[in-house]
C-alpha cells in the first residue's frame, strides 16, 4: 500500500464494524450534515494552523471546545 489511509478510532465496538481495510474506508458513524459535520476527505501531512493555534492557546478542554475553528 503506497498511500495514506484514514482510520476511524471510534469503531469496532457494540456491533460497529470500522476495521481497517485496504479495500475501502469503513467509518464508524455517518457524517451528519444536519449537525454541520464535515468529512474532510483530504489528508494533510501537517495539521491546519488554525487547529494548532487553538490547541496551543486553550488552557483546558472546555476552553478548547470554544476556540476550535468552525471550518478549515
Amino acid at each position: 500500500m503506497q498511500c495514506w489511509a484514514r482510520q476511524d478510532a471510534r469503531g469496532d465496538t457494540s456491533g460497529i464494524d470500522a476495521r481497517f481495510s485496504t479495500e475501502g474506508e469503513r467509518l464508524a458513524f455517518p457524517v451528519r450534515a444536519e449537525f454541520s459535520e464535515v468529512d474532510y476527505a483530504v489528508l494533510y501531512a501537517a495539521p491546519h494552523p488554525a487547529v494548532m493555534d487553538a490547541l496551543r492557546s486553550a488552557p483546558d478542554r472546555a476552553a478548547l471546545w470554544q476556540s476550535l475553528p468552525g471550518s478549515l
